[in-house]
């Protein structure tokens, strides 16, 4: 083949490398041109307070228009695993509040960070903008252009192009719905208490002295079983060995078999029944590990068990038992190690002098009603 035949081919792989190039760079203007535009979305809603999400009236158009904003923010944040805790960092709500609203159970984390922002005054819309635009989450931030841009028109008739400078150029007073809402947030993450909070007991000069609780007339021994999502079948088996026992009697008590009563108040139930609890059961498993590291990122449970919800919880609980209760003895924590754990687990473990297995699985039948026997329950 001469050079002429290859000449008309040269020149076609030119003309699609250029066509490729420009189509490129089409593009790239094309997602500059989206960028510029919800910036300046953030400039049109810096007038809106976040509290305004919340504005509820099912009869009126404005209400339906926040109703319908509130909506696709909470979806659209929540809807991606640990997105919503970088909309918090971003938003600048503290580690603890993360934290308690990780373990949180009845209320949508993605709602709960807006509840926790709104508290500040100065808690603007576009701020939910900006942090989403530092994230690079332009998906969401084009599914909730448009329900912001009809919040806008409720307040903003004429569209003037007010906000066509920066952000805080005019005057213009802040939009906020805060002194008509009442605030639904558990106590613990409030800025500060309002009227509607109950009020605390006067503290005495000298606080009652703590009562333990009785143990049960009839001397039952109650095992509080904690595990990760692959710890399920262990606890499973665990049961299975109890209800076969004729002596000492036992109860074991998993968060998933009371689920009723633990949505109620999560906190206190576990808090209530770790003190009634003879004896608290971890499963030590790499997933219960990870669970509880916390230099491991968390993802959202799979599931809606209980027990996989709360395990750091628990291990909390476990930990301020053995520091400031006993003094570093281990009189409450008895852990079991499935007879499948990976090798891994043991050394891992070794970190948390709380948690160091008490038991294998394969000898918790024999071990654990020999132990309960001796120890006169």
């Amino acid at each position: 083949m001469n050079y002429n035949e290859l000449e008309p081919d040269f020149y076609n792989s030119d003309t699609i490398s250029i066509s490729t190039l420009a189509l490129e760079e089409d593009l790239k203007q094309e997602r500059t041109q989206e960028i510029s535009e919800l910036v300046d979305l953030s400039k049109k809603v810096s007038f809106l307070h976040t509290s305004l999400l919340y504005y509820r009236n099912a009869k009126s158009n404005m209400g339906t228009i926040c109703y319908d904003a509130w909506k696709m923010v909470v979806k659209k944040v929540g809807g991606a695993p640990n997105t919503w805790q970088d909309f918090g960092c971003y938003l600048g709500i503290s580690q603890e509040d993360l934290d308690y609203i990780t373990n949180s159970i009845k209320d949508d984390p993605a709602d709960l960070i807006l509840k926790v922002f709104m508290q500040n005054e100065n808690a603007t819309i576009d701020k939910i903008v900006d942090a989403l635009l530092k994230m690079k989450r332009y998906d969401i931030l084009k599914s909730i252009e448009v329900p912001l841009c009809n919040l806008v028109q409720c307040f903003n008739k004429d569209d003037s192009g007010y906000h066509s400078g920066s952000k805080n150029s005019g005057s213009r007073e802040v939009v906020s719905f805060t002194k008509n809402l009442k605030c639904d947030l558990p106590l613990a993450l409030k800025k500060k208490l309002t009227k509607d909070d109950k009020k605390p007991n006067t503290p005495s000069i000298r606080p009652p002295l703590k009562t333990v609780p009785e143990k049960q007339a009839d001397d039952t021994v109650m095992l509080f079983l904690t595990y990760a999502e692959d710890g399920l079948d262990t606890a499973l088996n665990i049961q299975q060995y109890v209800d076969n026992w004729d002596s000492p009697r036992v109860t074991i008590l998993m968060l998933n078999d009371r689920r009723e009563e633990v949505y109620q108040n999560p906190e206190k139930f576990i808090r209530e029944n770790f003190e009634k609890a003879d004896f608290i059961v971890p499963i030590i498993t790499t997933g219960y590990i990870n669970r509880i590291n916390s230099n491991t990122p968390q993802t959202p449970c799979t599931t809606d068990n209980l027990d996989y919800k709360y395990v750091n919880f628990i291990y909390n609980l476990i930990i301020n038992h053995y520091i400031y209760v006993t003094g570093c003895l281990n009189e409450k924590a008895r852990s079991v190690l499935p007879h499948n754990a990976h090798a891994n687990v043991l050394s891992e473990v070794a970190s948390y002098p709380a948690l160091l297995p008490w038991t294998y699985e394969t000898y918790f039948d024999e071990m654990f009603k020999a132990f309960l026997k001796k120890d006169s329950y």
